[in-house]
Formats: C-alpha cells, structure tokens, sequence
C-alpha cells in the first residue's frame, strides 16, 4: 500500500451484539436439600456472565464507558467519548456516535468482564478485556476492549462487517485463557449476515466496479459517499489509459532520475484518469495516489511502500467543488501477474475496481 497504517486506525466501530464465559460449580445432591431438580440442574450448568474478581480501574472504566456509550442518548456517547476515549481515536468514535440515533443498548446486569491481560505490540504496551453480554434471546457476543495509557483504544468484535477486524479479534482471543461458550449459545458474524447475503445474492451479479466485476477503459462511474475528513462527497471517475512494461518504465525514469528502480520481475504500469468532483463538503478535495491501491490476481494487495514524481501530466492536485483532473497514477505489479486491479478507496463506501490490464 501506498500509506502507513497506524497501529490502532484499521477499525470499524465494533457491531453491538453481546456475551460471557465463567466457570459452573457442580453441586453433589442431598437427600434432606430441599432444592428442586430444575434449581440444581441449573447450577451445573457453566455461568457464561461470571465476572471476573477484583475489577482494576481499566476494567471499571470499561464498564462506565459501556453503561454510557450504548445508549440512545447521543449526549451521553459523546460523554463518554471524551471522557473515557484515548485523544488518538476520539473523532473516529465521535463521528460514529453521530451517525445514528438508534444505538443498541446494553443492560449492565447482563454485561460482564471476564479476562485481562497485558499485550504488547508494534512497542506499544496495553491491556486487552474480555467481556460478554447476554441478549434477549439468551445468546452471548464478545468484544474485547483494548486499553492503553489508561484510555480506551479500541473495540474488537467476531460480528464486524470488516474480515480485518473480525481477524483481529480471532487473534486476540487466542492470546486470552476464558473458555469460549458453545457454538449455540454464541452470536457469530454469519448468523448476522445470512439473510442479507441470501437477499442480496441476485443482484451481486449485476454490480460493477467490484473486484468481481471491475470497470474497463472508457468506463465512467458516479460516486456518492462520506468521508471522514472531507464530509459529503460527490464524483465522477473514469480510466483512460493504462501503460506498462518497458514504456511505463521510460515515462517513470524521465519523470525523475531518482524513481525507483525496478526489482526483479516487477513492472510499472501507470493508469490514466479523469476525476470530476460534483460536490465536496469541506474544500479542497485531496486527489492523491494513496487513494488507490493495486490487488493481485491472486487476491493479495500490493503493499510496497513507492513514490514517483515527475509524471505528467500527475493525476495528484487539491480540488474544488466543480474541478477536472486529469493525469496518471501508479502501481508496481509482478510481471507475471495476469490480471492485476486497481481500487479505489479500497476499505470505504467508494471502493470501486478497474482492470489494469487489457
């Protein structure tokens, strides 16, 4: 990819479903105990919300922060964010809490902390909780909360629509020791996604512009989307031209003498496009090359960190409402690979393909 990513900015605020873990005493039956067989089974049964012993004052902020967060009093989410959201993330969390007023809630009665443990990576240093929460139906969901300078990071959750982030979790949960609630009692991604997936099954096939389906040359497409640092955002997008091999190369190294060079078996190919921008709510639009991202044929990203400058005429400029542009863009592929793309906005509400090759 073309852009750093940060340890902590690759999240979609986690979805709101809910669960628990604990261990379940098993009771020897009396003769003279006057409990019934229902009361006793029920007691051998594992406790799914058995909160963890001795909340450190992490795990009670969390539990503030959940009792305030999901809510529907807008008010109080912002609340919360401020005082219980690290500064690094804040406006991300912000800006979700005012995207909907319908915020599932949580009942701290069915809500508990089960596991912390410390976690290091990338040098920083932090802790990650395990909670659950019971819903309506008796299921339970998992988040795992990420902790760091004694603020909330982050939220991990396995019903996320992103695979990252669901991936994320799965990877987090390995490094914890609760036990994990059976399979009928825990809400899972694809029990959210089936009916949406079955409904939406017919009319995939007709979208363009996905990674399925990607956009040719000549092909022009019009995108309506938010975006978080430029509010609404309205454009027309179209690929002109598409060079590569040896002539793609000669346009680089005239372009600037200190361009990367090729490694061995790589090619340049470079992507002509014409952007129109309709509408920006907050001026000027930054048309950059890290807003596209090339993705082999076999499904891996491209994630080679490169810069060329010199091009012309360069697709990258600050637009205002009503602006053209005109120019190239560039992606550094395997020779060999057949049927490289390029997307858009790759991870966003824009995200649209285009082939690179003929």
């Amino acid at each position: 990819m073309k852009h750093a990513t940060l340890w902590l900015l690759s999240f979609v605020v986690a979805a709101i479903m809910l669960t628990g873990c604990g261990e379940g005493a098993t009771v020897e039956k009396v003769e003279e105990d006057n409990q019934t067989a229902s009361e006793t089974e029920s007691e051998t049964k594992p406790n799914w919300l058995e909160e963890k012993e001795n909340l450190k004052a992490e795990e009670q902020m969390i539990k503030s922060f959940v009792g305030e967060f999901y809510s529907s009093d807008k008010e109080a989410r912002d609340q919360a964010i401020n005082e219980y959201i690290h500064p690094d993330v804040q406006e991300f969390f912000l800006f979700v809490s005012g995207f909907t007023d319908d915020t599932t809630t949580i009942d701290l009665e069915k809500f508990a902390v089960i596991e912390t443990v410390e976690h290091e990576e990338d040098g920083e240093t932090g802790m990650i909780t395990l909670t659950r929460t019971e819903d309506e139906s008796g299921k339970f969901h998992e988040m795992i909360f990420l902790v760091y300078e004694e603020k909330l990071g982050w939220i991990f959750s396995p019903t996320s629509e992103d695979a990252e982030m669901r991936e994320a979790f799965d990877e987090l949960r390995a490094l914890l020791s609760a036990e994990v609630p059976p399979v009928n009692l825990l809400v899972t991604y694809e029990e959210e996604e089936e009916v949406e997936e079955e409904s939406s099954s017919a009319d995939s096939e007709k979208e363009v512009g996905t990674r399925n389906n990607p956009l040719t040359i000549g092909e022009r497409v019009s995108l309506t989307y938010y975006d978080f640092f430029h509010g609404n955002v309205q454009l027309d997008i179209e690929l002109l031209e598409v060079i590569s091999g040896d002539a793609a190369w000669e346009m680089v190294r005239q372009g600037n003498q200190f361009n990367d060079e090729l490694g061995e078996g790589q090619e340049y190919i470079l992507a002509k496009y014409h952007v129109v921008v309709n509408e920006v709510e907050e001026e000027p639009f930054d048309l950059n090359h890290a807003l596209f991202d090339a993705v082999s044929s076999g499904g891996n990203t491209y994630d080679d960190f490169i810069s060329v400058s010199g091009l012309e005429p360069d697709l990258g400029n600050e637009l205002y409402e009503g602006a053209e542009r005109e120019g190239y863009t560039y992606f550094l592929v395997d020779q060999n690979d057949e049927n490289p793309l390029a997307a858009f906005q790759r991870r966003s509400d824009a995200e649209v393909w285009f082939q690179l090759r003929d």
